[in-house]
C-alpha cells in the first residue's frame, strides 16, 4: 500500500507518470528485501564458518550491492585480512575461528540499491564453543533396594553436548527397562538392585572437548525390615528455576523415596496438570516422574511444583520457569510516497518478552531523534518537512535478550506540483488512469495493459481540458 498527497492507493499498485511518458507501476513486494539473512552460528575453535546472506530488488534493480559489518557497525574492508573474505554469493567467510584473534562477535550484511538506499540484515553471532564447569555433580546417595536413585550431571556447555555414564569407571549400559538418562543429563534408575551398587561418574563431550564429572557412590540397603517402616517422602532430585526461549523444549527432574512409594504429580501456580490429555504439550520422561514441556509457549511461563505424597506425608519443590519470547512485528512500516514539504509517519510496533527495544536507521545508519526525525515512544518515527534527501529505505530494527528482527520501508520524495492526484478505477489487467494537474489538464489512459515486467505499456493516450 503507498501514500500520495493523503489519497490512499491499495489495489495492489502505485502508478506514476514519469517525464519519458512511461508508466510503472510499483507492486506491494519491497523495493530491496532479506530472502536469507545471517544466523547465530557455534563452530570448533579454528575452524571455518560461512554467514549466509541472500536479498531480493525489484525487477528494474539490476545490481544490489552486499557489504559486511562488523559488532561496532564498521565496515569490513578485507583489505589485508587473512582471515575473513567474502564470497562471489555474497556470504561472510572466516577461514579459522578463534576469540584471540577478534573474530567472533556480531555481524550484519548490508544491501545497497544505487540511487534507492540501504538496508542491514539482523545482527548474528558467531561463537567458538564452549565446555564450561559442571553447575551440579553426582554425590553419594544411599537407598533400599526397590527404591529410586538419581545422579545428577548439569553442566553449561553451547551447543548443547553428549552425555554418557561411567560405571566404576568403564562405560556404563542402561537397562532401559529401569533407568533413563534425562534431557538434563541426570541418570535416574528405578527399582534399585543390589548388582547397582558402585560408582558413577558422567562424561560430557561438545565438538572435541570432554569433561568428566567427579564419582557418586550408590549403595543399596538391602534391610528389608526397615525399608518397610513407614516414611514421609523424601527428594532425591528437585526442580530448578530456568530461563527459556519460546518454542524450545524443557525438562523439569524430580524424583522421590519414601514408604509407601510416593504418587508424583505437578501444578503450574497451584493447579494440576492434566497429563493425560492427548493434545497436552505436558508429559512425563518415560518411566520417571520428571516432566517434559515441548514447544514452550509465552503461556507456559509461572511456579512449577512437583508434589511426592504418601499416606504419611505430601511435600512439594517449586521452580519457577521465565518464558522469553523473540521479538515479532505487530504494525510493520509501510513503503510512503509523498511531496516534500509535507510531513509523514512510520509505526512499528512489536511483541516480545523482555519487552524489545526498537531502533530506527535510514539507508543502514541510526536516526538520531530531532525536531525534524521524532521518535514517538521508539514505535513511530515522524518526519517533519520532506525534503528530497529524505528518499531512502526506513528501517525497523527490534531486539531483546532472546533474538532481533527488521524490516524496512521505502520512502520516495516528489517535488512539489509534479502530480496532485492520482485515481487508479481498475483491479483488472486493463486499468484506466487518470491523471489531473493544477486541476486544468486531464491525462486519461484507457487503453493499457501490465506486462510481466510490470510495465505499463500504453497504446492511447487522451488528453481532455476542463
Amino acid at each position: 500500500m503507498f501514500y500520495l498527497n493523503n489519497v490512499t492507493v491499495s489495489k495492489h499498485c502505485f502508478v506514476f507518470l514519469v517525464l519519458a511518458a512511461t508508466v510503472l507501476i510499483y507492486s506491494e513486494a519491497h523495493v530491496l528485501e532479506f530472502t536469507i539473512e545471517p544466523t547465530d552460528t557455534v563452530v570448533e575453535s579454528g575452524q571455518s564458518a560461512v554467514l549466509d546472506c541472500t536479498v531480493k530488488a525489484s525487477q528494474y534493480q539490476p545490481f544490489v550491492l552486499i557489504q559486511w559489518l562488523d559488532e561496532d557497525r564498521q565496515q569490513l574492508t578485507f583489505s589485508g585480512d587473512v582471515y575473513r573474505s567474502q564470497l562471489t554469493n555474497g556470504s561472510l567467510y572466516i577461514n579459522s575461528v578463534s576469540e584471540e584473534q577478534g573474530l567472533t562477535g556480531s555481524y550484519r550484511c548490508m544491501a545497497t540499491l544505487p540511487n534507492v538506499g540501504s538496508i542491514v540484515s539482523r545482527s548474528a553471532k558467531l561463537s567458538v564453543a564452549s565446555l564450561s564447569g559442571f553447575h551440579e555433580e553426582p554425590r553419594d546417595i544411599t537407598v533400599f533396594v526397590g527404591q529410586k536413585a538419581y545422579f545428577a550431571c548439569r553442566v553449561q556447555a553451547f551447543p548443547i553436548p553428549k552425555i554418557k555414564w561411567l560405571k566404576d569407571e568403564r562405560p556404563f549400559h542402561l537397562d532401559d527397562l529401569r533407568m533413563t538418562i534425562l534431557p538434563s543429563g541426570a541418570l535416574e534408575i528405578d527399582e534399585v538392585l543390589e548388582s547397582d551398587q558402585g560408582s558413577y561418574r558422567c562424561n560430557v563431550s561438545s565438538m572435541n572437548s570432554y569433561n568428566l564429572s567427579s564419582k557418586g557412590k550408590l549403595k543399596v540397603d538391602v534391610e528389608i525390615d526397615i525399608a518397610a517402616h513407614v516414611a514421609a517422602p523424601t527428594f532425591i532430585a528437585k526442580p530448578y528455576r530456568e530461563v527459556v526461549i519460546e518454542g524450545q523444549d524443557i525438562s523439569l527432574d524430580c524424583a522421590a523415596n519414601g514408604f509407601p512409594k510416593p504418587m508424583i504429580t505437578w501444578l503450574k501456580n497451584g493447579v494440576a496438570i492434566d497429563l493425560n490429555d492427548l493434545d497436552s504439550r505436558y508429559s512425563l520422561i518415560g518411566s520417571t516422574s520428571s516432566l517434559k514441556i515441548t514447544n514452550i509457549q509465552e503461556s507456559d511461563g509461572g511456579t512449577y511444583q512437583c508434589r511426592a505424597q504418601n499416606r504419611e506425608d505430601s511435600e512439594d519443590a517449586s521452580a519457577t520457569i521465565e518464558i522469553q519470547v523473540p521479538p515479532r512485528f505487530i504494525v510493520k512500516p509501510i513503503d510512503i510516497i509523498e511531496f516534500e514539504h509535507k510531513d509523514i509517519q512510520l509505526n512499528c510496533s512489536v511483541h516480545g518478552k523482555p519487552v524489545p527495544k526498537i531502533e530506527w536507521l535510514k539507508n543502514g545508519e541510526p536516526i538520531v531523534p530531532s525536531d525534524y526525525y521524532q521518535i514517538d515512544n521508539e514505535h513511530s518515527l515522524k518526519i517533519m518537512g520532506l525534503i528530497p534527501n529524505d528518499s531512502g529505505l526506513i528501517q525497523c530494527v527490534a531486539s531483546n535478550s532472546a533474538g532481533n528482527i527488521q524490516t524496512a520501508a521505502n520512502v520516495k520524495v516528489l517535488k512539489a506540483g509534479s502530480i496532485t492526484q492520482l485515481k487508479f478505477e481498475s483491479k483488472i489487467s486493463q486499468p484506466t488512469i487518470e491523471f489531473w494537474k493544477s486541476k486544468m489538464t486531464v491525462v486519461m489512459i484507457n487503453d493499457a495493459s501490465v506486462k510481466s515486467n510490470m510495465i505499463v505499456h500504453v497504446r492511447n493516450i487522451i488528453e481532455h481540458y476542463y
